[in-house]
């Protein structure tokens, strides 16, 4: 048995260093005090819905990609500062649109959206892409929890869940 290997350069990657988790700056734009203490972010996953087409005479549908996709929530975790500001930032924001429906409510309903960009850096912190995410919004923060009995002084770190319209994904420049 005969196999043909072709090694052209086109079928050659244009890189063969790996993408590293740690090399990622995330800002978003209506809370800069998230963006500075930021320890990790989710690229969130897209999901596809999937049609089946029942067809006569065939024991099994067809399935057809023409259906609804939707997008993963983006989890963003970060110190929280000893002023607990960026914390609050989320919390505010998030008792603020609760608001919304109330006459209590203090902001527009376009301020309650924020977009945000991750932008993805190669092995030199050069950034290759840019993730633009569109109208943002917290569903969901991470309660802090105090302890006397740890002896060694370590950081809190809090987690917000947020929901999005969507994002786009370019070349960065």
């Amino acid at each position: 048995m005969f196999f043909y290997i072709n090694t052209s350069m086109s079928d050659q990657p244009r890189t063969n260093n790996y993408l590293a988790t740690n090399f990622f700056q995330l800002e978003i734009t209506n809370f800069p005090t998230v963006t500075y203490f930021c320890q990790s972010v989710n690229l969130p996953s897209l999901t596809a819905s999937v049609v089946e087409v029942p067809v006569v005479g065939m024991g099994l549908p067809v399935k057809s990609p023409v259906g609804r996709y939707s997008y993963e929530n983006m989890s963003v975790s970060f110190l929280v500062d000893e002023n607990m500001e960026n914390w609050l930032e989320v919390y505010n924001w998030m008792t603020e649109m609760r608001a919304f429906d109330t006459d209590c409510a203090e902001k527009d309903y376009e301020d309650l959206f924020s977009d945000a960009t991750l932008k993805i850096m190669d092995g030199s912190y050069t950034p290759i892409k840019t993730v633009t995410v569109q109208d943002m919004f917290p569903v969901g923060i991470s309660g802090v929890q105090f302890s006397s009995v740890v002896v060694d002084t370590e950081p809190v770190i809090a987690t917000a869940t947020f929901a999005f319209t969507k994002y786009e994904i370019e070349n960065a420049t």
